[in-house]
């Protein structure tokens, strides 16, 4: 049975006529110690999908329109507030963009990782946990480390530090929501091989959160593709990697930077993701899309499973255009 089983999410900003739909239809499947990685633009609707896995959406103005979320076999849409609060850390975690944002500057880090221990492993906070916690996510002399302020570490140790946090309760599922995104490229490589040691160590499940399909073929093993508040390609990772199918998936493959490349210019996906409200009619990638075709624009493409475990939402996948 999958950990985590999104199924036709629908989630709106607004009541009635001003309703505006940020996610449309999601469908997604992780299983036990395996990792997603769910990709696309700034806008997409990727955070808003992981914020409403342990319904951390503020309602209103969100509204769950429609769907399940099952979590364990749980609705997560369907428990009471006393019942989301076991879930939230104790059944899944979160880890952030940008960590000095969301560390309380005026504590010290061990006593902000055992706060995450007394609410869900109240046995286990102590300073032997703590100092556990910090080697285990690879920051050195955690005994002194431990009695740091937040402004007083890097970056990625701050990063590092959210990890041990989001980890304290012992989840079975970590969603890591742009987690490498205010650091730098080193930084990067280092934090996304200690979620995949950790994955490995742990067992637990990784739902990956990111703008770059750069960074989640080292970590992942499927991939699902986001657009306009839908999922446009999902397959497993090699094969979505080696061989995108959706126009948009290769526009996102052939912007990401490489070494190999001899050109003077990056190549970058012309316009911008529609905001809500404003989505175009048929496929919400036509607009951009460099092969699109005047029907693009008339009824809205399905997302149909044209390969064993490659979905895509384009009905041209397969034309000559697209393999070119």
């Amino acid at each position: 049975m999958p950990l985590l089983e999104i199924r036709n999410l629908q989630i709106d900003f607004g009541h009635g006529l001003k309703a505006l739909r940020a996610v449309d239809g999601v469908a997604l499947s992780l299983e036990p110690g395996k990792t997603l990685g769910l990709v696309g633009e700034s806008g997409s609707g990727k955070s808003v999908t992981a914020l409403a896995i342990a319904r951390l959406l503020a309602c209103p103005p969100a509204v769950y329109a429609g769907g399940e979320i099952l979590l364990a076999g749980r609705d997560v849409l369907r428990l009471r507030a006393a019942e989301l609060r076991q879930i939230r850390g104790g059944l899944v975690s979160y880890v952030f963009q940008e960590p000095g944002a969301s560390l309380n500057p005026v504590f010290r880090i061990g006593g902000q990782i055992k706060e995450a221990l007394q609410l869900h492993r109240p046995e286990a906070a102590t300073d032997a946990e703590v100092i556990r916690l910090l080697k285990l996510v690879g920051i050195p002399a955690p005994e002194t480390r431990m009695k740091s302020y937040p402004h007083e570490l890097s970056g990625g140790m701050q990063q590092r530090v959210m990890i041990a946090m989001a980890l304290a309760p012992q989840p079975k599922l970590l969603v890591a929501d742009e987690p490498t995104t205010a650091l730098d490229v080193t930084i990067q490589a280092q934090i996304i091989e200690l979620l995949a040691q950790l994955r490995q160590q742990l067992g637990m499940a990784i739902l990956l959160i990111t703008h770059n399909l750069g960074i989640v073929g080292d970590i992942a093993d499927d991939v699902a593709v986001m657009y306009a508040g839908q999922i446009v390609e999902q397959g497993p990772a090699h094969d979505l990697l080696q061989r995108p199918l959706h126009p948009y998936t290769q526009a996102l493959m052939k912007s990401v930077p490489t070494l190999a490349a001899d050109a003077e210019r990056l190549t970058t996906i012309s316009g911008q993701v529609p905001r809500l409200g404003a989505f175009p009619t048929g496929c919400r990638f036509h607009p951009r899309c460099p092969v699109a075709r005047p029907e693009c624009s008339q009824a809205p493409p399905p997302l149909a499973e044209v390969e064993p475990r490659r979905w895509v939402r384009c009905p041209y996948w397969n034309s000559p255009s697209l393999k070119a």
